[in-house]
């Protein structure tokens, strides 16, 4: 008899398992049908730190829109064209905040250099830094005093290179609002590849000082270069 009721307890507690698995097993099924989703983008292969990102390493899957924090990209179209201070593995959600667009990100120089420029270091002083005013984001001339050569029997004074974009302030390449001080010794530039090598002659060869510009003038002149005979 003892067996017995020790086989019928089995069976029932047997049976409530089982209808407390098909139970949760049902609700989660429910809960999964109920669940809304979004489509975010993810890696569709694995992407190394400091890549342009394209169409091609990106897919789109299904996201819980409950588990949304705000910070997924929705849009393929969002992501193609940035950079990732860090690699993303494949699978991964791509982030808004750890994507950054070449020439606009802040925390490293390089992230500031727009796309197809080159950051370049020139020396300054309070003179030929225009009273140590300029801060970052200005754009500056180069103006400089070209010695005598077979173009030109006399020393003359060229606008060199123009609508040069400022990028840092001695070490800093944050804009904290305040001009930079008599220790910023140098001013860190964009200047497209050609324009490096012109510079890189300028500051080696010739007497220059920076030019100030209002920042809504970018246009380009054509100044005729002056010789001290001229005055």
């Amino acid at each position: 008899m003892r067996n017995k009721i020790i086989v019928v307890l089995a069976l029932v507690f047997a049976l409530l398992a089982a209808f407390m698995a098909y139970y949760v097993l049902n609700s989660a099924k429910q809960a999964a049908l109920n669940e809304q989703y979004i489509q975010v983008v993810t890696a569709r292969q694995d992407i190394p730190a400091n890549t342009l990102i394209s169409a091609e390493m990106l897919e789109s899957k299904n996201f819980p829109r409950s588990l949304q924090t705000g910070k997924e990209i929705t849009d393929v179209n969002a992501a193609v064209g940035r950079l990732s201070p860090v690699a993303i593995s494949k699978g991964e959600y791509l982030l808004e905040n750890r994507l950054v667009k070449p020439g606009e990100g802040k925390d490293r120089l390089a992230y500031t250099v727009p796309e197809g420029m080159r950051a370049m270091s020139i020396p300054i002083n309070a003179v030929t830094g225009v009273s140590n005013m300029i801060k970052i984001g200005d754009r500056v001339d180069f103006v400089s005093i070209v010695p005598a050569n077979s173009a030109s029997p006399e020393p003359r004074s060229m606008l060199v290179l123009q609508n040069i974009e400022v990028l840092a302030v001695g070490s800093a390449f944050k804009d904290t609002g305040s001009p930079q001080t008599a220790e910023s010794a140098t001013l860190t530039v964009a200047v497209d590849p050609q324009s490096a090598l012109k510079l890189k002659m300028a500051l080696k060869n010739t007497d220059f000082a920076l030019a100030l510009r209002a920042p809504s003038d970018k246009g380009l002149v054509n100044p005729t270069p002056v010789t001290i005979n001229q005055f």
